[in-house]
Order: C-alpha cells, then sequence, then structure tokens
C-alpha cells in the first residue's frame, strides 16, 4: 500500500512539473484591459473638451466647462487661472493633435467625480510643432437626473522626464545614497 501511494505521489510531483515547465515556455499573452463605465464617459468628455479647443468652438466648452471653472497650476503666482483667462490662453495657439493617457475615475460622491490622465498634446506655435506631456485632475460635478457633468476645476502640471531609458539611470537605490 504505501508503494503504491508512494508511486501515485512521484507521479502527481512529476506531472505537476511539467505541467508548470509547461506553462512557463507558453508565451505570454497580453492583459485585456477593460474600462469602467465613468472611464469611457469621461473619456468622451475629455476629448469632446479638446476637439472643441482644436475647433474654437466655444459654445461646445460653454456646456462642458462650469460658470466658475478654474485651472491649478504648480507655477507661480498660485492664484488660478480664471475661466475667461484659460479660454483667450487655449484659443491663442492651434491645437494640432491630442491624446488621452492612463485615465482613472474615482467618484467622491454620486454628484462629483474625479478624473486624472496623462495628456499628450501637440500645440503649432508660431509655425513650430511642440508637444507637451501634462498629468491632469480635472473635478467635475453632476446636476440634474441625466449625465450633465461641467467641469469646476482643472490642476494640471507638465510631466517630464516620463520616458522610459532603459540605461543605468533606471537603477535602484540602495539605501546607501
Amino acid at each position: 500500500m504505501k508503494k503504491a501511494t508512494s508511486a501515485i505521489t512521484v507521479l502527481v510531483l512529476l506531472f505537476a512539473l511539467g505541467f508548470s515547465a509547461l506553462a512557463q515556455d507558453q508565451p505570454r499573452s497580453r492583459q485585456i484591459v477593460t474600462q469602467t463605465r465613468l472611464q469611457v464617459l469621461f473619456s468622451d468628455l475629455e476629448s469632446q473638451w479638446l476637439k472643441a479647443v482644436q475647433d474654437k468652438d466655444e459654445a461646445t466648452l460653454n456646456r462642458i466647462l462650469a460658470e466658475d471653472f478654474e485651472v491649478w497650476t504648480p507655477g507661480p503666482p498660485g492664484d488660478p487661472v480664471p475661466r475667461e483667462d484659460w479660454l483667450k490662453e487655449a484659443f491663442a495657439s492651434k491645437l494640432q493633435s491630442f491624446r488621452l493617457r492612463q485615465m482613472a475615475v474615482r467618484p467622491a460622491s454620486p454628484e462629483i467625480s474625479i478624473a486624472s490622465f496623462v495628456l499628450s498634446e501637440t500645440l503649432d506655435r508660431a509655425g513650430q510643432p511642440r508637444t507637451q506631456n501634462h498629468f491632469v485632475v480635472d473635478v467635475w460635478t453632476k446636476s440634474g437626473e441625466r449625465d450633465n457633468w461641467r467641469c469646476t476645476d482643472r490642476y494640471i502640471s507638465v510631466v517630464s522626464g516620463a520616458t522610459h531609458s532603459g540605461g543605468k539611470d533606471d537603477a535602484k537605490p540602495t539605501g546607501r545614497d
């Protein structure tokens, strides 16, 4: 009886090791990322917003931006940029293209959601295209029973050094530094 149990145990171990090795030899498939309903909703709203800036469509921006909309940046003087000043600045240069990445949305309440993402935009400044990446956090409020969302605040900061170099600079700190 002991020999039969030992033989079965050895067979199970060999099978498990063989299965494990087979699983490791298989190429890893890409993970499918499923967007949440809020990510889809706010990706669409943010795209409408950027398309309105691109087309200089103030009517669409009036529908998307709250009356008391402000833009906050880490730069001096530390005061928020009022809606009217932001609109002038947004329409002053030509937005050639844009891309939203790493969209995340967190509902703070049924009427308030916080959307964050990386915005890559290429602007035409004095005939020269210039691409810049920003980390953006938008505060959205909902009014009424339908999905009538308006942005009240934007927090935006330039992203620098976001590319992965794969070189020595990627070394992990040792704790001795």
